[in-house]
């Protein structure tokens, strides 16, 4: 999850590793894995579901909700079923590794016995009840219809492999497991619509929601070399001074150093948050593998350790005090200008985009900015998570620290900045007699989400495991978050809290991180080992035979 157009438009394709940020982003395929679905293709499928567009108003009529399936390791009726959702992105290819062992759910499906099932969100993919996301057809995305959709469909699916009913939620254990925003979804649904299913699984549970969120920064910060993150404050400092005191020439210059001059003083503050938001990409596997990340590549070019007319790395490396403003804020340039940019908005393939150094897209005060008014369900922009941050309102913003701290990224970039998108998002709709807007318009805000959801607060759930990255920059919006009031969450009944060291976003979910990370192995095995325990309870309560897993 990322704030409105930044948090969607990540892609950086030429000289690094080729990445998108969209929402709270939980990636679907990594190419090394790819392969493996191949030996379990004749036990997958998909179908459709009929899903109420409104579960406060049935009479309105479902929609086709999308869903595939595995059940290499079922073990026939009776035996568990494990529900997951990519969340706010289509659910298509999440097949390919969420329903084997390269991902925690189809670990699950191993150990316990129990087939996969991964559910594509209402409204992205092919489960729109609406080809055209108007304001007025975005009205029935919300957090309640999002969550009753879990219980709706757990209740009323006939499973294409069971047709006999053997494995429903009154027969089976169901459980489901998510990750960032449906590790929320997991959290709130036990919460306030519990019953249907027995356990829950919730990694980077985004349960608080926040309108100032400063503190996304606050880990990313903990994990920057000492020597960057001096040069990355020095940088920032010294943007925000240029942008609040300085001539327009002079602002018109450090605009130019980074190819941005086409850009507002707030949206040249907002891009430079680009090189910081590089850490949510971070997983143990990733630095193991190529020996760095794309924020420690980021950080390498402020400290001018990449010579890109070399194309190599300097040897020494600086101490840390750093190197100071001007070669930091030269090499964040160069960042900006050899990495970020080069086709960035091009590639989202809207006319107004053309050209390589294009930079509409970064334009965010712009109203006539495409991205703003492409209402196809395949929109490149996320359309409908900006509608759940505006509407909802999650909220979530992404700012500069308060002016008694240091920040990473510039103070220009505060709450109103981002609220002030939702209105060129979501004009005012008028039709007939009705009206239609997003809820902040209205007066709402992050603490209503919160006076609905309980928030961090709400700890009365039963079997669910909370797991968090020590390092995760959603950290703060978790049960784990260190400003929560009473602090960190701790483990209490049934309810499991734990907090993996060096893990960032969702890191227990990944196969590719317990195979070079012992602690995220490790956890991994007391996860199964917890769940085991749950399902146990459900067979031993109705006095039934469980199959176990393999």
């Amino acid at each position: 999850m990322k704030s409105l157009l930044y948090l969607q438009l990540l892609l950086v394709s030429v000289a690094s590793a080729g990445f998108r940020f969209q929402g709270t982003e939980l990636g679907p395929i990594d190419p090394e894995t790819e392969h493996l679905s191949k030996r379990s293709e004749p036990f997958n499928g998909w179908g459709t579901f009929d899903q109420l567009l409104d579960h406060a108003h049935p009479d309105l009529g479902t929609f086709k909700q999308r869903y595939w399936y595995g059940t290499e390791f079922w073990k026939g009726p009776g035996s568990p079923i494990i529900v997951t959702t990519p969340g706010e992105q289509s659910a298509e290819d999440f097949n390919t590794t969420y329903l084997g062992t390269k991902r925690l759910s189809g670990v699950f499906a191993k150990e316990l016995g129990g087939a996969v099932i991964v559910l594509e969100h209402r409204y992205w993919g092919e489960s729109s009840p609406f080809d055209t996301l108007s304001v007025k057809n975005l009205q029935h995305l919300t957090l309640n219809n999002s969550i009753k959709d879990l219980s709706y469909f757990a209740k009323n699916l006939v499973l294409p492999f069971d047709p006999s009913g053997g494995s429903s939620p009154a027969e089976a254990p169901w459980i489901f497991s998510g990750c960032s925003y449906a590790g929320g979804l997991a959290s709130w649904s036990s919460v306030l619509d519990p019953g249907t299913y027995w356990a829950y699984h919730a990694s980077s549970a985004v349960v608080q929601s926040i309108e100032d969120f400063w503190t996304y920064f606050v880990p990313v910060m903990e994990a920057t070399p000492q020597n960057c993150s001096a040069d990355l404050q020095a940088v920032i400092t010294h943007v925000d001074e240029t942008l609040l005191n300085g001539s327009p020439k002079v602002k018109a210059d450090l605009k130019a150093k980074f190819k941005l001059e086409d850009l507002t003083d707030a949206d040249f503050a907002g891009a430079l948050e680009w090189g910081t938001w590089t850490w949510q990409k971070a997983q143990f596997h990733t630095i193991k593998s190529q020996g760095s990340s794309p924020y420690h590549q980021f950080c390498d070019y402020v400290e001018n350790m990449y010579l890109r007319e070399k194309n190599s790395y300097v040897r020494k490396v600086p101490g840390p005090e750093g190197v100071g403003l001007q070669k930091a804020l030269d090499g964040y340039a160069q960042w900006m200008t050899n990495i970020l940019l080069p086709s960035f908005c091009e590639s989202y393939r809207y006319p107004e985009f053309q050209g390589s150094m294009n930079t509409l897209c970064l334009q965010q005060q712009n109203r006539s900015n495409p991205l703003f008014t492409d209402l196809a369900v395949n929109n490149t922009g996320n359309r409908q998570w900006n509608w759940m941050l505006c509407n909802q309102p999650f909220e979530w913003w992404q700012t500069g620290s308060p002016p008694d701290l240091p920040t990473l990224v510039s103070r220009y970039v505060n709450v109103d900045y981002w609220r002030s998108q939702c209105e060129y998002w979501f004009p005012l709709e008028a039709d007939f007699n009705s009206s239609y807007t997003y809820s902040l318009a209205r007066g709402k805000d992050a603490t209503d989400v919160n006076a609905f959801t309980g928030g961090w607060l709400a700890t009365n759930s039963t079997r669910i495991m909370h797991v968090n990255g020590e390092l995760d920059p959603w950290r703060g919006a978790t049960l784990s978050a260190i400003d929560r009031p009473g602090g960190p969450a701790k483990s209490q009944g049934g309810r499991v809290v734990k907090l993996l060291k060096g893990g960032t976003h969702c890191s227990d979910t990944y196969g590719q991180n317990w195979e070079v990370s012992e602690g995220a192995r490790r956890l991994k095995d007391e996860e199964v080992a917890i769940m085991k325990m749950w399902v146990g309870q459900f067979y031993a309560e109705r006095g039934k035979e469980w199959k176990g897993g393999f």
